[in-house]
């Protein structure tokens, strides 16, 4: 199978959910889902949204041109639009005995994060799903990938995962999900996991435009934020007050676990720190209360004067987004708590100061006339992603000012930025036969430094991992000149490769 088709099985996650154009599922629409279903040729991934906007990259090259379908899941129900998506059509490679021509769909579940990735692919279990059949999707959206159908959901057994970091990452009581906190992996459940890490990604502090310019940012100041041991922003410089809000993401988040890490070396050390608890004063009831068509379990109630550290959990990176912006304009967004149930989130008033923690495949977001910007290490600069006077251009196309260490492009590779996140593959035992094909193909494709610098939203932040077992050069631009030793997530960041 040639690369450029394999890359597409990055398509799954998530496309701009916009559009509502109308539309029903026509005949040979209709068919094709069916066939697909009797032949058994549906293939379930769960696990990180902080990756997904790469997951749109080359998708109509999976599929023969003119066929794909694009779907999603019905948001005026108590789901975000972007927790699901899937893609329909025929082959344009053969995968295994799947002939060229074959009928499949391939869905792509982000609600909960990375341990939707881990936990239930070990173990089997049955999660929830976008529900694509031709009695399911249809009644809204066209099927375009700008205004994909809309379907149900169903609960599906996952064939595969994707999570930001190891799966042996994700311990209790920070790093698994639920409102009580999940068991992690036994010892047998996770050798039953085949996880390869298939790609390095640079994650960043982002912060609102709120917080002063001169505020300097260093991995210590950002350790005591987020573990609870700075309260408010006048603890961090001069000239700042007010209260600091924590836009971060749930428990079993991978980008919260590479946040974990990162800032409290959980759950790699017997001294970790813990991020700071979320139930503490300030912001989170978790009453149930229906509002409108919504049923809510909780709800964030932000507001000024409080003194102290405000936490707000999203489940996705573009509710991060959401909490950062709504922290400086005022107002209201939806989200999920930690078993993945509706809340609400109001920021009462505006003028917020917030900070939390994303990908860096969020860049595009962070401008220099928008809410929230990606803050520099180690300085007090700003990295946006688009050009400015006095801004100094760099290869990626964003724009520095300020001082610090910023998460480029160059700087990542050298193997001078360690916020981020190994991205692991994990295929349990229990997937075999052509669907296994198809899911290596898509492990062994995108490990690729060649594919990933054709991905347009991941070639400036995301690096090959050296040392990997396949016919790829890994060597060279996009690879990582570092890597953890023996490829242990908790053992030494080195620069030994490529310099």
């Amino acid at each position: 199978m040639q690369v450029k088709k394999l890359v597409s099985l990055c398509a799954l996650a998530c496309a701009a959910m916009a559009g509502s154009a109308h539309a029903a599922l026509d005949s040979t629409q209709q068919a094709m889902l069916t066939e697909a279903h009797t032949n058994g040729r549906v293939v379930f991934i769960s696990g990180a949204s902080a990756v997904q906007k790469g997951f749109t990259a080359g998708v109509a090259t999976m599929f023969q041109a003119g066929t794909p379908i694009y779907f999603a899941n019905d948001n005026t129900k108590n789901v975000d639009s972007n927790d699901f998506i899937a893609v329909a059509g025929k082959l344009a490679s053969a995968q295994g005995g799947w002939p060229v021509g074959a009928n499949a769909i391939v869905i792509y579940r982000t609600k909960g994060g990375s341990v939707q990735g881990v936990n239930p692919v070990a173990r089997g279990e049955s999660i929830e799903s976008l529900n694509v059949t031709a009695a399911t999707c249809g009644t809204l959206g066209s099927g375009t990938e700008a205004a994909p159908f809309k379907c149900s959901t169903n609960n599906r057994v996952p064939d595969a995962g994707v999570s930001d970091v190891a799966p042996a990452l994700f311990t209790n009581p920070a790093n698994t999900e639920g409102e009580v906190a999940a068991e992690q992996l036994s010892a047998a459940e996770l050798a039953d996991l085949t996880a390869r890490p298939i790609y390095g990604l640079a994650f960043g502090v982002p912060v609102t435009k709120t917080v002063g310019a001169n505020v300097k940012f260093n991995r210590a100041l950002v350790a005591a934020i987020m573990t609870g041991n700075v309260g408010t922003w006048g603890q961090v410089a001069a000239g700042e007050s007010g209260d600091m809000v924590i836009c971060r993401r749930v428990p079993g988040s991978g980008t919260q676990a590479v946040m974990n890490l990162w800032a409290g070396n959980y759950p790699c050390s017997a001294e970790a720190n813990l991020p700071v608890d979320r139930d503490g004063p300030g912001s989170y009831d978790g009453t149930d209360f229906t509002e409108g068509a919504k049923s809510y379990t909780g709800q964030y109630v932000v507001n000024a004067g409080t003194d102290g550290v405000v936490v707000v959990e999203n489940s996705t990176s573009g509710q991060v987004r959401d909490c950062l912006n709504k922290a400086v304009t005022g107002g209201t967004y939806d989200t999920s708590d930690r078993d993945g149930n509706l809340v609400k989130v109001t920021f009462n008033g505006a003028g917020h100061k917030a900070v939390g923690v994303l990908s860096m495949d969020s860049l595009s977001s962070s401008t220099a006339a928008g809410n929230w910007q990606f803050r520099s290490i180690d300085g007090a600069g700003k990295m946006t992603a688009d050009l400015q006077t006095g801004g100094t251009p760099v290869t990626d196309g964003s724009s520095l000012t300020g001082t610090g260490k910023f998460p480029t492009k160059t700087v990542y590779e050298n193997g001078d930025w360690d916020l981020q996140g190994w991205i692991s593959f994990n295929m349990p035992s229990r997937t075999t036969g052509n669907k296994k094909t198809l899911l290596d193909n898509f492990a062994a494709a995108v490990s690729s430094p060649t594919v990933l610098a054709g991905i347009s939203s991941l070639k400036n932040v995301a690096m090959a991992i050296p040392g990997q077992d396949t016919p790829f050069d890994f060597t060279g631009p996009q690879v990582l000149d570092a890597a953890y030793v023996g490829n242990n997530q908790c053992a030494q960041y080195n620069r030994n490769y490529n310099d």
